[in-house]
C-alpha cells in the first residue's frame, strides 16, 4: 500500500509522516529535496533555473515512487510506504511557476508531457492524505523553524499554493490524472499538528485489512 501525504510549504508532512510511522508498520519516503543542486541557482535567477529544477525534482520524486512500488512494500516487516510529496504535489509547484513567469509555455507544456508520461507508468496510491493547514499557521511554522532555502517563503505564495493543492484535489477527484479514478482522498485539519486517535485507527484498519475504504472519521476524511 501506498500512501502519498501532500501538504503546503509549513504544513508539517515530514512530522506527520513520522509520528504515523511509529505507530504502523509503514516506512516514510522523505522529500528528496535536501540536496537540490538548483535551489540555490533558483533563487538567484528564477526564470533560468525554475524548469529545469521542478524537472530534476519530478524525476526524484518518480524514482521514489518506483521504491515504494517495487521495494519497500512489503520488506522488512512493512505493509506499505509513507510518501512525503508525490508527483501530484510537485506539478502544483511548477504550475505556479508558470503562472509567475518563471516557466515559458513552452516550457510548461514540455512538463506536462514529461509528468503524464511518467505518471502513467506508476502505480496510483491508496490514500491521498492532505494535510488541510491554513496559509497563515503555515507561514508562523516556516518562520519558526528559519531554513535558509525558505527565507523566500512569504504569505502570500503559502495562499497561492493552497489554492493549487485544492485545485489538485479536485483535478484528481474528477478523473483528470492517469490514475486519478478510485483514490481516495482523506482530508485531514492538521493546523494543531496532533494526530487524532481516530485517524490512526482508520488508517490502520485500512492498511492491514486491505479491504475498502473506511468510513468518515472525526480526523476529516472524505
Amino acid at each position: 500500500m501506498m500512501i502519498w501525504v501532500e501538504g503546503i510549504i509549513g504544513a508539517g508532512k515530514t512530522t506527520f509522516c513520522r509520528v504515523v510511522a511509529e505507530q504502523l508498520p509503514l516506512r516514510v519516503l522523505e522529500e528528496p529535496v535536501e540536496d537540490n543542486p538548483y535551489l540555490e541557482r533558483f533563487y538567484l535567477s528564477p526564470k533560468r533555473w525554475a524548469f529545469p529544477m521542478q524537472i530534476d525534482l519530478l524525476y526524484r520524486r518518480y524514482v521514489v515512487q518506483k521504491l515504494a512500488a517495487y521495494e519497500s512494500i512489503g520488506e522488512g516487516g512493512y505493509c506499505g510506504a509513507l510518501i512525503d510529496r508525490g508527483m501530484p504535489g510537485d506539478r502544483v509547484f511548477a504550475r505556479l511557476h508558470y503562472e509567475a513567469d518563471n516557466m515559458s509555455y513552452l516550457e510548461w507544456q514540455t512538463y506536462e508531457r514529461i509528468y503524464k508520461t511518467l505518471a502513467c507508468s506508476l502505480l496510483p496510491p491508496s490514500i491521498l492524505i492532505f494535510l488541510h493547514v491554513d496559509p497563515r499557521t503555515a507561514f508562523d511554522r516556516v518562520r519558526a523553524r528559519n531554513r535558509p532555502a525558505e527565507g523566500a517563503v512569504d504569505l502570500d505564495y503559502l495562499e497561492r499554493l493552497h489554492a493549487g493543492y485544492l485545485e489538485m484535489l479536485a483535478e484528481i477527484r474528477s478523473g483528470v490524472h492517469p490514475w486519478g479514478r478510485g483514490v481516495e482522498i482523506w482530508k485531514v485539519d492538521w493546523n494543531q499538528a496532533g494526530v487524532d486517535g481516530a485517524l490512526i485507527e482508520a488508517l490502520r484498519d485500512r492498511v492491514l485489512s486491505g479491504l475498502g475504504r473506511v468510513g468518515k472519521m472525526d480526523a476529516g476524511a472524505e
